[in-house]
């Protein structure tokens, strides 16, 4: 049987929360996912976790409960929760294990990301150009995507529009009243 199912799912609100971690939010979200599929954290039997901020994703077992579950870190930039989900998913798959969690752990500063280029083996000339600036970045992204396609500009803001209107309707949206 390769059908797996998401049976709970925790969100810790975006947005600023100065003098709280990324690991205290992302143990806040497994929290809260537990409770949704109301499960103990004893009941979890490995785990999937990402961040870029976070240099050892695992260490947030330290916080929901030290139970000795096998917990393997992934990076994917903007996907790494995605990812962190297609492993756990994967992982079930195989009949290794049962249950899994994955979280996405990130608290950025404000501005522009500035990591350093050589990092991430890009060079140097792609921070000088403020390829960090995601908005630059995906700006790029998306008009080559409608070069390669052939859709009008139109189209991909109709696209963006449908969503932003339900990226809107999500109550831990950044900004979203509390």
């Amino acid at each position: 049987m390769n059908d797996v199912a998401i049976i709970g799912v925790g969100l810790h609100p975006f947005g600023r929360f100065e003098g709280k971690s990324a690991m205290e939010m992302g143990a806040e979200a497994i929290q809260a996912a537990l409770a949704d599929a109301s499960l103990d954290w004893k009941d979890i039997q490995f785990g999937v976790g990402g961040s870029h901020e976070v240099s050892n994703p695992d260490a947030v077992t330290r916080l929901v409960g030290l139970t000795g579950i096998p917990f393997t870190d992934v990076f994917n930039a903007c996907a790494t929760a995605a990812s962190a989900t297609q492993l756990c998913a994967d992982t079930i798959r195989l009949g290794k294990y049962d249950i899994g969690i994955a979280v996405g752990m990130d608290k950025h500063p404000r501005g522009a990301f500035t990591d350093d280029p050589a990092k991430l083996a890009l060079p140097a000339w792609y921070a000088e150009n403020g390829q960090f600036v995601t908005t630059k970045f995906f700006g790029m992204k998306a008009n080559r995507y409608i070069h390669e396609h052939g859709i009008s500009a139109e189209t991909l803001a109709k696209v963006a529009a449908k969503n932003y209107r339900n990226g809107a309707l999500n109550p831990t949206l950044f900004g979203a009243s509390r």
